[in-house]
């Protein structure tokens, strides 16, 4: 009786323990459920990127604090006598490990191919360059000042000082110790936020899958792509073919001992949890040769722990985030900004990529909201960094070990054979990725489609266009143009026709633009009709003064010499002089300098009244080419063909480049160098010039004038957006 109750008894002792899901499991989950919502309830989901921000303020809260921490306390733990040894053989292995690292991230601009781009104005074409403090930067003459401005070079400077200087103390144990404490507290409370990875990454998933578009998305795999091929091209072929070189050891031992710590650190997320691994990974590759020993045991105990605060490959590498998102912009990072990217980035990358990133992007002049999109993409590149390290560290460490027992060996013929068949297998790559992400960017430009549909903001009041030819009610004796307004109930206005974005006609063949907009504000609150009458800026002054109209509303530029043939109204807009050239050419026009030393150049411009005595003395060699348009230049048609550049605003400028996006608008002129935009009028009648001044003096305190710069200059809400697809709209038709 006693056997047969015995069996039962055990099983309610010892029930089947489930399986928990571990972090990344969960963070896996959060991410396709994240997906799911965004796909599923579209631009609802745009409410959660607040949260998705809160998520990675505090993921960032606790960095710079525990790397100063670490470093310190892990350099400090080193004791004199073998550390000027090992840090100098360490050093010289980290070195070639992180040229293979600067040397991959100097080739991937290469696997991007060049994109139709273009965009509406930014005040950053004319706003000084920031200065940068360079030495503020690395040097840290205020390490709490650094620490503040989250400068991580010059903190890591600092710590690595520090570090050092603590080596050579004899009494260091107490202050080591209480280092760790302080480094164990940081590391709880980033294991406590790091629980919230699965529901930050949902809500910043979702914020991003349902507000993105199908265009974003499919660049978005380009970082992607690229990262991946590296990961796999560094950690199966180079880092462990460098070993077979190197070492005593066979590069297929190198690579069967070495993956399954690739592989667990993929599949964990975290280099952290291999380390121990990666120590008897190494130990074992030095057993298996008879190598091994207990001296080479102590040295590989010391060497993984040492190298894991460094930066990794695999860290280093997520600096190709900076180089896709400039590309991704549309605005590709120039050969002179890869030095200052590489030297920051390195010291940047001590800490982790949530202070690395946005310290990069604010760098490099880009949109910190960029850091969203790395957020998402890292839930996989992370997996991916963390088994490129893995193999970074199971290399370094049998690098330098090998170094310091003096087993190192360099077989030169086998090292140019690697030189050139990871050349080969690079250009292969790069080529084929390049190839690929063409292919899936074609036809993605759109930004012509959208100057060309945008409509008016408000169309207030009944409006026509006649032909020129002077008022059909002339002026009676003694009547003023404003009486005559009144009177008729009409107010005509002269506009050019092909002057974007100031006036033009749109895909519609509607007549749009900013100051058809004003137009109609003027006419609607004067409570009069409008009839628009066709202008050439050559003309201007002979039209009005044959009575053509009764105002000019078309970006015209307010000079001395244009004062002597009309009046005008007060200044409603300052816009800023530029150059439209050919992208390709944005070089040699860059700075004034430049453009003086070329020989017989030719620039066209529609309106000579911009061509101030200024602008003459700043290019005394130039020949300036009269144009009936500015599409002349764009099209190489009439008096535009081969010309060098177009002189423009930079406002003006930016809107034709949407049209014609292989051309670039250039600003080397002095930041200050703006001219106002006025509505001239007929000089017989003060009356007119005094309510229209009062208006735009209205308007510029009432948001008008500020609301039409933002929509046709700035472009904001230019794009006939469409609601995002989402299954809730589109499927099942829930909601409108």
């Amino acid at each position: 009786m006693s056997q047969i109750n015995q069996y039962p008894q055990q099983e309610i002792s010892n029930p089947p323990t489930k399986q928990r899901l571990g972090l990344s499991e969960l963070t896996t989950i959060g991410l396709f459920l994240g997906i799911g919502c965004g796909l599923f309830f579209g631009e609802g989901c745009a409410k959660f990127q607040i949260l998705g921000d809160a998520f990675v303020g505090l993921l960032q809260m606790t960095v710079l604090p525990y790397i100063v921490l670490s470093l310190i306390g892990g350099i400090g733990k080193l004791d004199l006598k073998h550390s000027k040894q090992l840090a100098g053989k360490a050093i010289l292995v980290l070195l070639l490990l992180w040229a293979i690292a600067i040397v991959t991230i100097l080739l991937i601009p290469l696997a991007f191919p060049k994109l139709v781009s273009a965009s509406f104005f930014s005040t950053s074409l004319v706003e000084p360059p920031k200065k940068f403090d360079f030495l503020g930067l690395f040097i840290p003459a205020n390490p709490f000042n650094s620490l503040a401005e989250n400068e991580v070079p010059a903190v890591v400077i600092f710590c690595l000082l520090v570090g050092t200087s603590i080596i050579s103390i004899n009494k260091k144990k107490r202050f080591i110790k209480l280092v760790d404490l302080l480094s164990e507290s940081m590391s709880k409370v980033t294991k406590m936020i790091v629980k919230l990875t699965p529901v930050g990454v949902f809500f910043i998933t979702a914020s991003a899958a349902g507000t993105m578009t199908l265009a974003e998305i499919g660049r978005l795999q380009g970082y992607l792509i690229v990262y991946t091929v590296a990961t796999f091209l560094l950690g199966f072929g180079l880092l462990p073919a460098l070993g077979a070189v190197l070492t005593p050891f066979r590069y297929r031992d190198l690579l069967q001992i070495s993956k399954d710590s690739f592989i667990l650190a993929f599949a964990t997320g975290k280099v952290l949890v291999v380390l121990p691994m990666l120590i008897e990974d190494v130990k074992k590759m030095f057993r298996n040769y008879e190598l091994g020993g207990k001296e080479t045991e102590s040295i590989v105990e010391v060497l993984v722990p040492l190298g894991f605060p460094f930066p990794h490959l695999g860290r280093l590498l997520t600096t190709s985030f900076i180089i896709f998102t400039a590309w991704y912009l549309g605005t590709p990072l120039k050969p002179e900004q890869y030095p200052l990217l590489i030297g920051a980035g390195f010291f940047s990358h001590f800490g982790s990529s949530t202070i690395s990133i946005p310290f990069l992007l604010d760098l490099a002049h880009l949109p910190s909201d960029m850091f969203q999109l790395f957020v998402v993409t890292n839930v996989l590149i992370d997996r991916f960094s963390n088994a490129l390290a893995a193999t970074y560290l199971f290399i370094f460490t049998v690098l330098t070990t090998c170094a310091l027992r003096s087993l190192m060996r360099f077989r030169w013929r086998q090292l140019g054979i690697l030189t050139v068949s990871s050349a080969i297998a690079g250009i292969i790559s790069l080529f084929g990725i390049r190839t690929y992400l063409g292919y899936a960017s074609q036809d993605a430009y759109d930004k012509d489609k959208v100057i060309a549909s945008m409509q008016l903001l408000e169309n207030l009041v009944p409006a026509t266009i006649v032909e020129p030819a002077p008022n059909p009610a002339p002026l009676r004796t003694g009547e003023t143009v404003w009486g005559r307004i009144k009177r008729r109930g009409v107010i005509r206005i002269g506009f050019d026709p092909d002057n974007l974005p100031w006036s033009y006609y749109n895909s519609q063949q509607q007549l749009v633009g900013f100051d058809i907009d004003m137009a109609h504000q003027l006419a609607h609150e004067l409570g009069v009709k409008i009839e628009f009458v066709p202008l050439q800026f050559s003309t201007l002054g002979q039209l009005m003064g044959e009575d053509h109209f009764d105002l000019a509303m078309s970006g015209i530029v307010g000079t001395i010499e244009r004062f002597q043939q009309t009046r005008f109204s007060d200044p409603y807009l300052y816009v800023n002089l530029a150059l439209v050239v050919p992208d390709y050419r944005d070089e040699e026009f860059a700075t004034l300098e430049s453009i003086n030393q070329m020989k017989n150049l030719r620039i066209g411009v529609e309106d000579p009244a911009i061509l101030t005595k200024k602008i003459q003395e700043l290019l005394p060699d130039v020949e300036f080419i009269d144009l009936a348009s500015d599409r002349e230049f764009f099209e190489g048609q009439g008096a535009g063909r081969d010309l060098d550049a177009l002189f423009e605003s930079a406002e003006a400028g930016s809107a034709w480049t949407l049209l014609y996006p292989n051309f670039q608008v250039v600003t080397p002129f002095p930041r200050n160098l703006d001219i106002p935009l006025v509505y001239p009028f007929l000089g017989k009648d003060d009356l007119l010039g005094e309510v229209v001044d009062h208006w735009i003096e209205v308007k510029k305190h009432d948001g008008t004038i500020q609301d039409a710069y933002d929509y046709w200059i700035l472009g904001k809400g230019g794009e006939q957006k469409q609601p995002r697809w989402s299954i809730i709209r589109n499927v099942l038709h829930w909601i409108d």
